[in-house]
């Protein structure tokens, strides 16, 4: 199977705007994040060190559609890993700030 990854605007706005303060390389991000996703789970929480930055973030993603051999995942958010935890996994409020629409 191969791994593809889209990139939101939430997402993209979570890393230039909150997280990193700085413009996202998407090529390079897709490309090292595409290695770390895989499975059969619909949602990921995935641990990632941004090598531009060097910031450890936490990578929300959730799982698109397959189509041939090809499974296209979604990066919905991003947060840096000391913000997260998993009392607002569990509470709700990292599903609902997931939820929140970027125009």
């Amino acid at each position: 199977m191969i791994n593809k990854l889209v990139l939101t605007k939430g997402a993209i706005f979570d890393y230039e705007e909150i997280v990193c303060n700085e413009e996202m390389d998407r090529r390079a991000f897709r490309a090292s994040a595409e290695k770390l996703i895989g499975g059969d789970k619909e949602e990921l929480r995935v641990d990632y060190k941004d090598g531009k930055t060097g910031k450890e973030l936490i990578l929300f993603i959730r799982r698109g559609y397959d189509f041939g051999l090809m499974r296209v995942w979604i990066l919905e958010g991003i947060c840096e890993k000391c913000d997260y935890s998993e009392d607002m996994e569990k509470s709700g409020v990292i599903k609902e700030w997931l939820s929140i629409e970027i125009e």
